[in-house]
């Protein structure tokens, strides 16, 4: 049995309690025009209308009308069922004389194998014997070939007569409905008109034909003798299905698709956005009951794998165009990179490639160009450049990507590829972090659980919630992305022009968090409870340095009476005070350098004796060189030291030689001793 939350699939109702169209009643009032017909003759009724306007649900609407006392017995013959491999003609009659030997053997008996006898005489196929279906029947259904001989010799005129004086013995008509007929090739559809006429006039038969009228009358036309003339000599009394009203097609959209929205945990749907989008892009593509089927069955299993990560009304408007204009919708795919990549207002130019695809997308369109047109405008505003003098600059990215819409093209790519790309993983990350902000323990224990390779890009995706950090996670956000600078390593596959460092990542996130403290004495009581809570000397330095000790004084986030006096105060703690993460200390080199440059002559160096201040300096102090040749796209790169500082800060060359054959005793031949010991050993570097 169906859950409360299953979906209608596309068959026809059975039963005017599943009319959700209020066609029941019209159904029967014309089933009961039907019986009153003159059936001595025979009598020929159409049911008509376009695909997928429950055409087949209205004849069954019918039936219920024909079940009540006096009862009309319904036969039905499905020729879509038989078209391609079996003649019609060869199966027609079968067909009927096995329905009625059904509905009841001792009152239809003698019809049924009278019709058998007439089919039989009258298919092509018979007059070969031994040959295809013809054989099947005849002689594997013990017909021996003498009686179908003298059958034939008989010829159709004596089983004709046979089965009209059968029929005329009936106290009510026989209802034949013949459906689908609109499915069938032109010579199929020909060949079944072909039948009913040769039947018509069979007493007590009412024929319901049930088609689309364009279609059939597109495939009767022929010698300059239109389709519709030739229905009108055949059809006594037709019935067009009305066209569902659109109020009535809306509201069952919304019903199917509650069902579905309704199951899914955690959907991303924003009702803001929900009326234009279902207006201007799915509306238009809905026209009949069938067409509301196949979009809720195609959307629920693309809401259910991405309603949590994508915007819901984004995918339900691609599913609308997926399903009816697959054409449009390759289309967009191709285009997807000139929909969704944006451009500065400063020298903006289009580029001719993606205006070339937007233009292909406008002409695959066609007649629904205006379609596409909403639905640029609507879920790919960067495409709007090229259809109207409109421009999304680069900022829009984070919002789109924070509203999880098409627009941003990492989740266009995970619609189409069902496949996260990495920038997504990434972002998710960044959204469960920016979920935790005010909670330092939450944040510390999520950015903890994360591989350490994933720390730098899931805070830098921090930035886009700039506008919305709560003053209240401004202290603690700070202190715990600045506690963990050291666990975020450094890359060595960094390109050419990626000059970001896990260092440079954060403090872009903790200026943007002490930015939203408009009051600068607001700004300065944070960075003090800031620096209370850090654990290193090095993340001391770098938020003093990023905040106060600015090239730009106009930048400075405090005053530089605030920064002098947190300068002073953290060289007095590195001379007096050992680190209390000495493993963490990710920038002492900075630090130590820092210190020596305002003590000039009177600086003292630090004993260097304990391995993991050695290693921490060493590390703090090294670099990757990369070059790239033209025309290569091989990059070079050579670890170095800024050994001249180091020498510095180390307190003379013989000093820092020691501190490197203490970390030999620990570390051994690691690569950063053996980097040190060619520096030792006179060795460096030259320019690339």
């Amino acid at each position: 049995m169906a859950d409360s939350n299953s979906l209608p699939v596309d068959h026809p109702i059975t039963s005017s309690e599943d009319d959700v169209l209020g066609r029941a009643v019209v159904a029967q009032d014309f089933a009961r025009s039907v019986r009153e017909l003159d059936a001595s003759q025979g009598v020929v009724v159409g049911v008509l209308g376009a695909w997928g306007h429950g055409k087949s649900s209205f004849v069954n609407l019918m039936r219920e009308e024909f079940a009540e006392a006096p009862t009309l017995p319904v036969i039905e013959f499905n020729p879509w069922v038989f078209s391609g491999d079996q003649q019609l003609t060869d199966v027609f009659f079968r067909e009927i004389a096995a329905e009625l030997r059904l509905k009841d053997q001792s009152k239809f008996g003698a019809i049924a194998e009278g019709l058998d006898k007439y089919g039989d005489v009258l298919s092509p196929l018979a007059v070969i014997p031994w040959f295809g279906s013809w054989f099947d029947r005849a002689f594997k259904a013990t017909k021996a070939a003498t009686t179908w001989w003298n059958d034939r010799k008989k010829g159709s005129r004596t089983f004709r007569e046979t089965v009209s004086d059968a029929l005329k013995q009936l106290d009510e008509p026989v209802v034949v409905v013949i459906d689908d007929i609109d499915r069938l090739t032109t010579n199929e559809i020909r060949d079944i008109f072909k039948l009913v006429r040769l039947t018509a006039s069979f007493p007590n038969v009412i024929y319901v034909l049930v088609f689309d009228r364009r279609r059939v009358e597109q495939a009767l036309s022929e010698d300059g003798v239109p389709g519709r003339a030739y229905l009108e000599k055949i059809l006594q009394l037709s019935f067009d299905v009305p066209m569902i009203p659109t109020e009535v097609l809306r509201t069952q959209v919304f019903e199917r698709l509650d069902v579905i929205l309704q199951e899914i945990q955690g959907l991303r749907f924003n009702g803001a956005i929900w009326p234009d989008v279902y207006v201007e892009i799915i509306d238009p593509l809905i026209g009949s009951l069938r067409d509301v089927t196949r979009l809720a069955l195609s959307a629920r299993p693309t809401l259910r794998a991405l309603g949590q990560q994508i915007e819901a009304v984004d995918l339900l408007a691609l599913e609308a165009v997926r399903v009816f204009r697959p054409e449009i919708f390759q289309a967009l795919h191709d285009a997807r990179l000139a929909l969704t990549e944006t451009h500065s207002l400063w020298g903006r130019t289009q580029d001719p490639d993606r205006k070339a695809e937007i233009d292909a997308l406008l002409r695959v369109a066609g007649a629904d160009e205006g379609l596409v047109r909403a639905l640029i405008q609507q879920l790919f505003p960067a495409g709007r450049t090229y259809i109207e003098n409109n421009n999304y600059g680069p900022d829009w990215i984070n919002t789109w990507k924070r509203e999880h819409r098409l627009a941003y093209i990492g989740y266009l790519e995970l619609y189409f590829g069902r496949t996260l790309p990495s920038d997504l993983v990434s972002f998710q990350q960044s959204e469960l972090a920016y979920a935790r902000i005010a909670d330092p323990d939450a944040l510390g224990e999520y950015l903890d659980s994360l591989p350490r390779e994933d720390l730098e890009s899931a805070i830098a995706g921090l930035e886009a919630y700039q506008a919305d950090f709560p003053e209240e996670s401004v202290v603690p956000a700070s202190v715990t992305l600045l506690n963990r600078i050291a666990d975020m390593p450094e890359r060595r596959n960094r390109g050419m022009f990626d000059f970001m460092r896990p260092d440079m990542v954060v403090t872009r996130v903790v200026i943007r968090l002490l930015r939203r403290l408009e009051d600068e004495t607001a700004r300065e009581r944070a960075v003090r409870e800031i620096l209370a809570g850090v654990q290193s000397y090095s993340s001391q330095e770098l938020l003093i340095r990023s905040v106060g000790r600015v090239e730009d004084p106009t930048n400075a986030l405090i005053s530089a009476e605030c920064t002098a006096e947190l300068d002073d105060d953290l060289i007095r703690r590195v001379r007096t005070t050992e680190s209390s993460a000495p493993g963490g200390e990710w920038g002492l080199f900075r630090v130590l350098w820092f210190v020596a440059e305002r003590d000039g002559d009177e600086y003292v160096p630090p004993p260097l004796n304990d391995p993991v201040q050695i290693r921490a300096l060493l590390q703090s102090a090294s670099s990757v060189a990369r070059a790239q040749s033209m025309g290569s796209r091989h990059v070079r790169e050579e670890d170095r030291l800024a050994w001249d500082g180091l020498v510095r800060v180390a307190g003379g060359e013989d000093t820092l030689a020691g501190a490197v054959l203490r970390l030999r005793e620990s570390d051994g031949a690691s690569p950063l001793v053996l980097l040190a010991e060619t520096y030792v050993a006179g060795w460096r570097p030259e320019e690339f």
